[in-house]
């Protein structure tokens, strides 16, 4: 394994001590819900549009549908981090903003019976905002500007273990992850006064509001994926996945304080309450033969009409999710090391659970990235979970949401993401003839 590949590694798995402290996401939109869902797809299935249903991942955790942890044959350990530019319009201005954080670390044991155990964590959801609205208003025949800024930080994390087997000459494979989540949030509003000219009004106190959110909770997610043969005389086969994404709910508390810069409400107003979060289904399909190329697509629906927030309904819609992509490598088996790279492509469009003016908020992109092999000289003999280990590029640009529709904010996005794989073998019994 080349010295860079163990710096990387080294560097990616220092950085998770941060985990439960990043920010992740820079967007208004993150309001909504339980803020921006992370996706958990790897690096490898982002580039590839996000496809995460049915592909095959014989080297890495792909924990989107735990049925594909059927396919791993090597220990493996797959970390991930990213970074992100984002663009924000509104019809008042733009501005750029820019977050980086941890999106996954995971692990996975196979065993010699066809069962496959994994563990790992990483972040479930996430708010980070800070905007401001002003608004003329009468007070005691004086017209005065009411300037209110609204922020929010934090979010969920989640930490899962998993398994899946092989069954039916290893042409089924289930999985199932049990995933515990928890984290803070705090939401945050303040209302100032200012006169005309923008200097601030006499006689008038600041009025502010912080409400700090602490849930936790269960949730299991389950999958299949039935692998065929389509062309035995080209090597080609199908895929067919599937998997349901279901929580009993979380539990938690909400603490609201207010305070007019001179007295705080100390006490403040704590709540016990259920957050509920909708099932969400996927169905993936993907032809390829393995080592060579592979195409494929998704469609993901989850209807977040079902979502309630300590008792209270939320105007949310439906969600619903379709990808499409691929990989091509031109020999796995060259010495060539450009030969030897993974070349990936992708698109997605997203009908989010957001909408403003009957109109739905869409979530569309297009991806790209590549796999680099680790080991720079070719294939090992005698270890091919060296030779399948990869650094993993992936680059996304996007657009959520739209000005032209009447929505009130434009997102423009670019994403990168690099992360690590790294197969071995391990607990291998030796046999001296």
């Amino acid at each position: 394994m080349t010295i860079r590949f163990v710096l990387l590694v080294t560097l990616l798995a220092g950085s998770t001590a941060s985990l439960f402290a990043q920010d992740l996401t820079i967007s208004p939109y993150s309001r909504y819900g339980i803020g921006d869902i992370v996706s958990s797809t790897t690096t490898r299935n982002a580039a590839m549009g996000g496809l995460s249903v049915a592909t095959d991942n014989y080297y890495s955790i792909n924990r989107v549908n735990p049925a594909s942890y059927g396919d791993l044959y090597f220990t493996t350990m797959d970390i991930s981090a990213f970074w992100q530019a984002s663009q924000l319009r509104t019809t008042a201005g733009e501005g750029t903003r820019y977050t980086a954080g941890i999106q996954n670390a995971a692990f996975a044991f196979p065993s010699n019976k066809n069962l496959i155990l994994t563990m790992g964590f990483g972040p479930y959801s996430s708010v980070g905002y800070d905007i401001s609205a002003r608004k003329n208003v009468v007070i005691a025949d004086s017209s005065l500007i009411e300037e209110t800024t609204y922020a929010g930080s934090g979010g969920l994390n989640q930490a899962f273990i998993g398994a899946a087997v092989r069954v039916f000459d290893n042409k089924l494979r289930l999985g199932v992850n049990g995933q515990y989540n928890f984290g803070n949030t705090r939401y945050s509003w303040t209302s100032l006064l200012f006169r005309s000219d923008s200097v601030q009004a006499t006689g008038f106190l600041p009025l502010s509001t912080t409400e700090d959110v602490y849930l936790k909770g269960w949730m299991v997610t389950a999958g299949f994926i039935y692998e065929d043969t389509l062309n035995a005389a080209k090597y080609t086969t199908f895929r067919i996945g599937g998997m349901i994404d279901w929580t009993p709910g979380l539990s938690g508390d909400r603490l609201t304080q207010v305070s007019n810069g001179l007295v705080r409400d100390t006490l403040g107003e704590l709540t016990l309450g259920t957050v509920a979060l909708p099932t969400r289904f996927g169905l993936g399909l993907m032809v390829g033969r393995f080592g060579h190329w592979s195409v494929g697509a998704d469609v993901q629906y989850q209807d977040w009409q079902q979502f309630s927030y300590f008792g209270e309904d939320n105007d949310l819609g439906r969600e619903l999710k379709i990808a499409v992509g691929g990989e091509l490598t031109p020999n796995q088996q060259s010495l060539k090391y450009l030969a030897r790279i993974d070349y990936r492509m992708g698109a997605y469009l997203k009908q989010t659970y957001l909408q403003f003016n009957g109109e739905a908020v869409n979530d569309y992109g297009v991806t790209f990235g590549v796999g680099l092999p680790a080991d720079a000289k070719g294939n090992s003999r005698f270890n091919r979970g060296r030779a399948v280990s990869r650094i993993n590029i992936s680059a996304e640009l996007g657009q959520r949401g739209s000005l032209s529709t009447g929505q009130p904010l434009e997102e423009l996005y670019a994403r990168i993401r690099i992360g690590a794989t790294i197969n071995d073998r391990w607990f291998v019994r030796r046999v001296i003839d």
